[in-house]
Order: C-alpha cells, then structure tokens, then sequence
C-alpha cells in the first residue's frame, strides 16, 4: 500500500488528463482566487501556533515580574502547607453537603435553558475557530 505524498500525487483519468488525487490540498484547477491554499484546519493551526507564540512573548517579557511573586509566594509556602490537612478536612466534611446542592441544581435545570446554552456554546466555538483561521491565514502570508 502507497503512502500519499500529498500535492504531487496525481492521477491520470481515461482522457489523459491528470486530476490530483485524494492526498492532494489547496486549491484544485480552475479554482477561484479567492481560494485558499491550505484547509481550514491548517491555518487554524497555525492560528493556534501564533496564539501560543505571542502569550510566551507576554510572559518572557513578564519573567522579572513573575519571579518576584514567585519568591513573595515561597515564603508563605510553609504555613500554607501545614494549614494544607486542615483544609482539606474541612473541605471532605462540606463535599456531601455540595454534593445534594449539584443534584437539586440539576433537578431544576430547564432542557430549554440547556439547549440555549449549547447554542451559544456552539456559536462562540465557531467565531473562535473563524477567527484562528483568519490569524492563521495571516500568519503563513508571505511578508
């Protein structure tokens, strides 16, 4: 079994003419110009890449400021520890409590109010993913 290779592989059909085959990405032949080279998920991508890539500049150019509330927070690092069980118990003692509040929470939940919700989600899901897209497409644009 071949591996496709991607643009390059091309198929020759009965009247000799070549079509790109199923591995083949970008616009296809006669495409319009407003086609774009790479799919969607790739420049999503690469929309993600450039996200990560500008929240690691923030935070190398925050370094002097995190490591300074790092040593603040060392030094109280101790006494939290060692309130840690208490805390923890006190915690394990609320859960059951928390627990009948989430199944009451539940029983009063309208499936209208839930669908709503999913709606919204999926809409804001897919502004984010046009919006990746978009910022991919112009970080992979020759300057």
């Amino acid at each position: 079994m071949s591996t496709p290779t991607g643009p390059a592989d091309n198929e020759q059909t009965e009247t000799g003419n070549t079509q790109a085959g199923p591995a083949a990405i970008g616009p296809g032949p006669g495409s319009g110009a407003d086609s774009k080279q790479w799919p969607e998920p790739l420049y999503a991508l690469a929309g993600v890449g450039d996200v990560v890539a500008e929240q690691i500049r923030k935070l190398a150019a925050n370094a002097p400021e995190i490591s300074e509330r790092f040593q603040r927070n060392a030094a109280t690092l101790p006494e939290d520890l060692r309130s840690l069980p208490r805390e923890l118990r006190t915690l394990a003692a609320d859960l059951p409590s928390y627990a009948a509040d989430l199944q009451s929470k539940a029983r009063e939940v309208n499936s209208e109010s839930v669908k709503r919700n999913v709606e919204t989600a999926q809409t804001r899901a897919q502004d984010v993913y046009r919006t990746l897209v978009e910022r991919g497409e112009q970080a992979v644009k020759p300057q």
